[in-house]
């Protein structure tokens, strides 16, 4: 029998016209373009067992990149369950950086020399910074800082930038240049190489000695590459450097959404100018979610401008809509998710998000109701948050005027001006702060004065419930302007810091005194890290990231608020904030396609751009006939006449003449107008 017979009688594997034209690509470059829930991992691997099957293998193999060791996994697993009778050695399944790392040290164990694997730089780049920017008598640098630090470097090395193109990067890290040339000496000082030095050297071995990137040629006949929207530019001409021609990629580029890895679309968007010969096949037939859901998820991308026109079509029947609901708080949206979990507590769950930080008021919900969940990334990210433990100090101090290690971490954070020696004065003293304050020799008039109205704050502050007291240390305290000064030195990105903010005055505001807000700091950490051991929970929250490939029953896309997901334009030109919004409207996009049957997107306060756009979607369906001239009734202002009306805004002129502009948005959402007739 015929390879597709046997897939059909003894594989019950029955593949669509689209699988069945990429599977058959056989010799040259090809790009299968596959949108999300199209089957994508069945035509990889169904294609791997017709090259072996029809005999177009000899001692030649198959190899099989993949981005993750568990995608490694589940595709081998796949791939010898449908042909356990497949010749022993002739599939392999790898990451990219397994790959690149078996012929570095296999270069080194001929050579004889000998270089240890970074498996961690946050501890190396921690002492680099601390020395580093001690020369400029900054002394305390956050775990956030540390994490963006080592996120760029990883970046810059994936897009195989050099120091010349560092400026023009707009990283807005304090002395990244300097900070990464002592980080390469360091780690060269050591004999030790991280895992993107691991694609460095690879492509500097393969580029070098053709002899080594020859015997791969020929070692591999055919390499394929999974999630291919993934690649960096260092990934890409490795694979090319082994490639004999034959290389196959499948991705979809409007699921790219790591560029901070250094992941780039444009490997795919160019795939025809490098490969000129290469052919592009198209799996648009989406057969995980409702109908509703493809639809609405086919109008929401095609907003994009730099993507491949796709014609993306559901397998399912339409059955259960897209909800898209408001709340007053954070807190009221969570109430809500707690409602629904509770009504089908079996029902497989995700609750997902833009942000790790968005966890915390779920989970807290969560385990109040004790419901079994499990949080995918790490738990502690917010607890180590340079905000948080601000606040904490600020709160501290306000109760306890002993408290010199708070007192050391905020005095220069506010409106004070107190020197580091006058801080080196009260580590070493005796009293409260104030007291050994008042004691620092030669004090001036304006010294006395701000000593006495920082003691008035913390002592209003202990006063207030947390909620009033968080902001009257952001705005009145000067806490605020301290992150700005942040910001424009380069030491953090301040949209980070405002998720922080937000979270922590939710946090604040279901608590009743200052102790009882650290209290439940203590309770959340205790709570999230237990978390991690409910594996196997029918609720999972997880950022979006976390989730490509995987799909839910039921999701709730949560804290989709304006200026969050999106952030808003900040110190950005138009084309780099274009290219921003383009990447953030596909994670959304992955984050919707997640859902098998139910999806609900959440906002609280003032809704996203997104939320405006699936809504507009939405409700133009049912408003669909409405132009000018048209006589429509509105449920408050009455009867009238539109007199114009664009995507954004709608003129109604009442029966007294008077013209009201009214927010499309709100109409739809709100269904505020019928139509009466038409002019």
């Amino acid at each position: 029998m015929n390879y597709i017979e046997y897939l059909q009688k003894e594989k019950n594997i029955y593949l669509n016209d689209q699988q069945l034209s990429a599977v058959s690509h056989d010799r040259g470059p090809g790009l299968v373009l596959s949108t999300a829930g199209s089957g994508k991992t069945t035509v990889i691997t169904a294609r791997a067992g017709k090259l072996i099957y029809e005999g177009s293998l000899e001692r030649e193999r198959i190899l099989t990149i993949t981005f993750s060791k568990l995608a490694a996994l589940e595709m081998e697993e796949r791939f010898v369950k449908l042909f356990p009778d497949a010749p022993m050695g002739t599939a392999f399944f790898s990451t990219i950086h397994a790959f690149a790392y078996r012929i570095v040290r296999d270069y080194f164990n001929k050579t004889g020399k000998k270089l240890e694997l970074l498996n961690s730089n946050f501890e190396m780049l921690k002492g680099i910074m601390a020395k580093t920017y001690a020369e400029n008598n900054i002394f305390n640098i956050g775990t956030d800082e540390i994490e963006n630090l080592s996120s760029k470097i990883s970046y810059v090395k994936n897009m195989r930038i050099d120091k010349s193109g560092f400026s023009s990067l707009g990283f807005n890290i304090k002395d990244f240049e300097k900070l990464f040339t002592e980080y390469e000496s360091r780690k060269r000082q050591m004999n030790m190489i991280d895992f993107d030095d691991m694609l460095i050297y690879c492509e500097k071995l393969l580029s070098h000695y053709t002899a080594t990137a020859d015997k791969f040629k020929s070692y591999y006949k055919y390499i394929q590459v999974d999630e291919a929207q993934d690649l960096s530019i260092i990934q890409r001409d490795i694979i090319n450097l082994v490639s004999n021609g034959n290389l196959f990629m499948v991705g979809d580029d409007d699921q790219s959404i790591y560029s901070f890895r250094g992941s780039n679309p444009k490997i795919l968007l160019e795939f025809k100018n490098v490969y000129k010969n290469g052919s592009i096949y198209h799996l648009d037939k989406n057969y995980r979610c409702d109908g509703y859901i493809v639809e609405r998820v086919g109008r929401f991308i095609e907003k994009n401008n730099k993507r491949y026109e796709k014609h993306i079509r559901a397998d399912r029947e339409k059955d259960m809509d897209i909800s898209v609901k408001s709340f007053p708080t954070r807190r009221q949206q969570t109430e809500y998710i707690m409602e629904k979990i509770r009504e089908n507590p079996e029902m497989e769950t995700a609750i997902l998000y833009r942000y790790n930080i968005s966890s915390i008021l779920p989970a807290e919900a969560l385990r109040k109701e004790s419901t079994r969940f499990y949080i995918k990334e790490d738990r502690n990210k917010y607890f180590n948050s340079k905000v948080l433990k601000d606040i904490i100090s600020f709160f501290s101090l306000s109760v306890n005027p002993r408290d010199r290690e708070s007192f050391a971490n905020i005095y220069y954070k506010c409106k004070t001006y107190f020197t580091r020696e006058m801080n080196q004065y009260v580590q070493n003293g005796h009293g409260t702060v104030y007291d050994d304050l008042y004691r620092f020799p030669h004090l001036d008039k304006l010294k006395r004065s701000n000593i006495k109205n920082f003691k008035w704050d913390l002592g209003h502050i202990s006063k207030q419930r947390p909620e009033a007291a968080l902001d009257y240390i952001r705005f009145d305290m000067g806490y605020e302007d301290y992150l700005n000064r942040l910001e424009k030195d380069g030491r953090i990105s301040y949209s980070s810091m405002f998720l922080d903010l937000e979270i922590t005055k939710e946090i604040c505001r279901n608590s009743n005194t200052v102790f009882e807000f650290i209290e439940n700091i203590e309770y959340l950490k205790d709570l999230l890290r237990n978390a991690k051991e409910e594996t196997d929970a029918n609720v999972i929250l997880s950022s979006i990231h976390s989730t490509k490939g995987l799909e839910f029953d039921r999701v709730f896309l949560i804290d989709n608020n304006f200026g969050e997901f999106p952030l808003e334009k900040r110190n950005q030109s138009k084309e780099e904030y274009d290219e921003y919004l383009e990447e953030e409207r596909r994670v959304f996009y992955v984050g919707m396609t997640r859902a098998r049957n139910n999806l609900e997107i959440l906002h609280s306060e003032l809704p996203s751009r997104f939320i405006s756009e699936i809504r507009r979607d939405k409700g133009m369906e049912a408003v669909r006939g409405l132009k000018k001239g048209m006589t429509v009734k509105h449920k408050k202002l009455g009867r009238g006449t539109i007199v114009d009306m664009d995507d954004e805004i709608m003129v109604f002129r009442n029966r007294r003449k008077k013209n009201h502009t009214l927010s499309m948005d709100l109409i739809l959402e709100k269904n505020l107008i019928e139509i009466i007739e038409e002019n």
